[in-house]
């Protein structure tokens, strides 16, 4: 029994944090600065991918064995925090049209790789003085999860731009030939990377968003480099500080610095520049370090605008909505897959 008892506060000694990981993980590091949004006790943090989710259980009262009493709470926060991180990697917008459970619902094998990796997230614990034990799970965006959620299937480093009108984008000799009859030459060698003030604009972040000129083709996105970058680093960031040094030590200190004119897509994900701006961010583009280093901060205001079509916006959370819960359903990720033993929790209700 004392074994019992040592073992249990040792989980707890260890678990118990006094400052939520949430605001503590989301205010450090390279995340200093970036897009916060919160929703239901789930938090991302577009600046540096950071992704958390807390439950709250209250203890019972009186309790015989308090030690038992807490551990149980700690087990049960666990599953219920773990399972509302799962939901929320589901949920993530990968671009204006899809969300992360439209790609990976009928992959089983990238269904259980995720179940998987979030029943590893690490685990904070905090006790208040009113006897609630508030657990908080948490993953980062970068490499392992990435890898996962943005599957090799998509296209990246194609070389081809997309465009809006959805007709065959110009070529690279074709696109240089326009770019030279309307805007001159700029010398990109003095930038280190690219700094797109979207500031005052209806906008939703999401993981691959595309930069459009305004002719409507394609000036930065997926098809302008490698997944290996992508999964890395991330396609962009999305910061609120201009005066932050996280920005800086993702674009450099001599960004080049445009002004997104609009915003376009179904949930107002992609951006549009001047024709002139995006000629400088494309000659900027080809360099090697810039590319490969995804060096590309979106500036936005701090809480995200909603899309200017409302219907479309509810239509498209409706249709996320529906996916998830097929994910839950056809592949079984619910709590009883984050903890072999889920009917303890229940005592704790």
């Amino acid at each position: 029994m004392k074994k019992y008892i040592f073992f249990v506060l040792l989980i707890l000694m260890f678990a118990v944090s006094s400052v939520s990981a949430q605001e503590q993980a989301a205010g450090n590091g390279n995340g200093y600065g970036g897009l916060i949004e919160k929703s239901d006790g789930t938090l991302i943090n577009w600046g540096n991918g950071f992704l958390s989710a807390s439950s709250s259980i209250k203890l019972l009262p009186g309790s015989i064995d308090p030690a038992r009493s807490k551990a149980l709470a700690v087990r049960q926060g666990g599953v219920e925090s773990r399972k509302k991180l799962l939901d929320m990697v589901l949920s993530l917008p990968l671009d204006s049209r899809r969300n992360v459970s439209s790609l990976i619902k009928d992959d089983i094998k990238s269904l259980n790789s995720l179940r998987g990796y979030v029943q590893n997230s690490l685990l904070n614990t905090a006790v208040d003085g009113n006897g609630t034990v508030a657990v908080t799970s948490s993953l980062n965006l970068r490499n392992g999860l990435s890898s996962i959620i943005i599957p090799p299937t998509l296209s990246f480093q194609t070389g081809i731009p997309p465009t809006i009108s959805g007709e065959r984008g110009e070529t690279g000799t074709e696109l240089q030939a326009l770019e030279s009859e309307e805007n001159g030459y700029i010398d990109s060698s003095i930038y280190s990377g690219v700094l797109i003030d979207a500031r005052g604009l209806n906008y939703k972040p999401v993981l691959l968003p595309l930069i459009y000129d305004g002719r409507g083709v394609g000036v930065y996105g997926p098809f302008a480099v490698s997944r290996e970058s992508v999964l890395k680093r991330g396609l962009v960031t999305y910061m609120t500080d201009d005066k932050s040094e996280n920005l800086r030590s993702r674009v450099g200190n001599f960004p080049l610095k445009v002004k997104a004119v609009n915003t376009h897509g179904t949930s107002r994900s992609n951006f549009i520049l001047s024709l002139e701006d995006a000629t400088k961010v494309r000659a900027v583009l080809k360099r090697k370090i810039v590319s490969e280093n995804c060096s590309v901060v979106i500036l936005v205001d701090k809480a995200a605008g909603a899309a200017n079509n409302g219907e479309s916006a509810d239509s498209l959370d409706e249709e996320q909505s529906q996916d998830i819960d097929a994910v839950n359903d056809d592949s079984e990720i619910q709590e009883e897959s984050l903890d072999a033993n889920p009917t303890d929790h229940n005592q704790q209700r």
